[in-house]
Formats: structure tokens, sequence, C-alpha cells
């Protein structure tokens, strides 16, 4: 495994919390790399989720596609962000979305089970994921949903560049739209006003 991998999975993890080198050593351990093409899924939509990764390089997408093919973005997962199918792996039930590479990807695999099992044997790990949980699953969450109600989708869109500054040379526009919230229509017309 690469030092630069597992430096960056380092600094995401201190960044929630700080672990113990032997905690992190043992997250290593049960960890395998994953390389995914552009398009290559990394949960099937209807199949059970199994792992906890950290996206080192490279873009996924959680979409949820319905009955009639309809497409909706649930998330865009970059480089350096934890991605799996939280609820379908805690709860063993078939995941409600797909996780998609968009762009080559390189991650770190955990198995979701091991992970688990680590957890509830050290303490700095709970507290990790405690703070990992909250930031992502509550402040996160409740940030973004409050967003597609209350906000322009012209400042949406502005906000999702600050944070994803070199996102649109490798996400496609209607992505990028269905993860809005608004139409590429829409989306399209907010880029001429912009420029």
């Amino acid at each position: 495994m690469e030092e630069s991998l597992k430096q960056l999975f380092k600094e995401k993890i201190y960044s929630y919390h700080k672990i113990s080198q032997v905690s992190f050593e043992n997250l290593l351990k049960i960890a395998t790399v994953v390389n995914l093409e552009r398009n290559q899924v990394l949960v099937q939509q209807g199949s059970i989720g199994r792992e906890f990764c950290f996206l080192h390089t490279g873009y996924l997408r959680a979409y949820i596609s319905d009955e009639k093919g309809q497409i909706y973005n649930k998330n865009i997962a970059v480089g350096g962000d934890f991605v799996a199918s939280t609820v379908s792996c805690i709860l063993n039930r078939p995941s409600k979305f797909t996780l998609q590479a968009i762009t080559h990807c390189s991650l770190l695999s955990l198995s979701y089970k091991k992970f688990r099992e680590l957890l509830f044997q050290t303490d700095d790990l709970k507290s990790f994921y405690i703070h990992y949980l909250e930031k992502n699953w509550v402040i996160d969450k409740e940030e973004r949903e409050v967003s597609i109600v209350m906000e322009e989708a012209q400042i949406r869109y502005e906000k999702f560049l600050k944070r994803h500054s070199n996102i649109e040379n490798y996400v496609s526009l209607r992505d990028i739209a269905s993860h809005l919230g608004i139409t590429p229509t829409q989306l399209s017309r907010i880029r001429k006003q912009l420029k």
C-alpha cells in the first residue's frame, strides 16, 4: 500500500478525531486497495453493502434509479471522502442506491463487519466514528436539506463549486444538476449568468 494513501487516510481520520497508532495499524490490517475504472460499480442498488471505503483519488456518485429508469444523484464523493452504503451495511439490507465511479478511482476498502468489531474494541475508534457520523449524517445532511429547500439554485451551485473547485472537469453537468436538485437546462442558464 503506497505511503501517500496511508497518510491521507490517517489525516482524514484525524480530522474527525485522533486515534492511536495501534488503532490505525489495526485499520490498515483489515484494509485492501481497490481500483475502479470509470463507470464501474462499487455497490449496486438492491445488493447488500459490505464495505466502508476511503476514496483516495477520483470521483464517485451515489445515485438512485426508479422503475422508470429516472436517475437522481444522491451524492457526489471526491478524493478524501468516506463512501459506503452505510444503512445497508448496518442493517444488512439491500442498498437503496448505487455507488459508481465517475472517473478512475483508488479506494481503501475495509470490511464493514471487521471495522465495526474494531469500533467496539477501542474507545478512540468509537470517538472517531461518532464524530464522523455527526459531521456527515447530521450536520452536513441537515445543511444540504435546508439548502435545497431555502436557497436558490445559483447559490447552491456556487457553494458546490467552492467545495469542489475542479469537479466540472471530471463530472458531467447532468450529474451535477441532478446532485443540486435542478434540471440540466437550469444549470446551463445559471452557468451563463455567472460568465
